[in-house]
């Protein structure tokens, strides 16, 4: 439970990181290029310490173009939501994603959902329109539709693309993922403005911290989790994530919800439980 609670922190912190780099004057394809480029070193000392790292070819092509394309664009389109609304409403927009996958299964199987997770779908809209709150100078109608799109990409990458190296270690594929999302962000900036190196000891920790504390330690200790807990109460503890970025976006970055916001996260957050507690039969995730 520990490990599982450490995972979905480390992870909470990704929005604050993110804020962060953007305050020191890097850019989106350089706060990319370098959480997955150091990613890729750790996760890569690692795997070759344990001697974990082959993969068969098809399966390594496949993870690194996972990252490339399905990984890259999700980070990507989180990263985008960030420059136009708060870490808070970004992180739980993006969990929307349970409900998106939900809807895919539904499409795919032609089973409907049972009593419980229909109720779950309306929660998670009804939560969403109630953390839209565009009267919010931080939030702009732009922030909304990245982050509601990063929920249906993140759905449709764990729906289709995930099922390509699902047979494959998690953290070995994790590092191969890192190393195809770190190929295009580095594509990306050394084509467009060129690679913004963080100078100041600030703008160091920040990365440092985006490699480390919001990418590296919580892949590990998610996996680490799973082994112990088990999948589905692993991604039941999970949901704690956009409420610790909730709350580490006002302790840190002083943002503000209102009232109707702060019900809003919290129907986003009842409803993803219930869509974890309940799956769906045969689903395809």
């Amino acid at each position: 439970m520990l490990l599982v609670t450490l995972s979905a922190t480390g992870f909470a912190t990704l929005a604050i990181f993110a804020k962060l780099a953007y305050s020191e004057g890097l850019d989106l394809a350089s706060t990319l290029s370098w959480r997955f480029a150091g990613a890729t070193v750790v996760l890569w000392a690692w795997l070759l310490w344990r001697g974990d790292w082959r993969l068969s070819k098809r399966d390594a092509i496949a993870a690194t173009l996972l990252g490339a394309v399905g990984y890259a664009i999700q980070a990507a389109l989180f990263f985008s939501a960030l420059a136009h609304s708060s870490a808070g409403v970004s992180a739980l927009l993006l969990y929307t994603y349970p409900a998106f996958v939900t809807l895919l299964d539904w499409l795919q199987s032609g089973n409907p959902p049972g009593f419980r997770r229909t109720i779950a779908l309306s929660l998670a809209l009804v939560g969403c329109l109630l953390t839209i709150d565009l009267s919010n100078a931080t939030l702009k109608p732009l922030g909304v539709v990245l982050g509601i799109a990063c929920g249906v990409w993140y759905a449709l990458y764990l729906t289709f693309g995930a099922s390509l190296v699902r047979s494959v270690s998690p953290v070995t594929t994790s590092a191969y993922l890192s190393f195809g999302a770190a190929l295009s962000f580095l594509g990306a900036a050394f084509l467009g403005q060129g690679l913004v190196v963080p100078e100041s000891s600030t703008a160091l920790w920040t990365v440092a911290g985006l490699v480390l504390l919001a990418t590296v330690l919580p892949i590990v200790a998610l996996f680490s989790g799973i082994q112990r807990l088990g999948t589905s109460q692993t991604a039941i503890l999970s949901t704690i994530e956009p409420v610790v970025t909730v709350l580490l976006g006002i302790v840190f970055l002083g943002e503000q919800l209102v009232a109707k916001q702060v019900i809003g996260a919290l129907l986003v957050v009842i409803s993803v439980v219930l869509l974890q507690a309940f799956p769906m039969k045969n689903s395809v995730s």
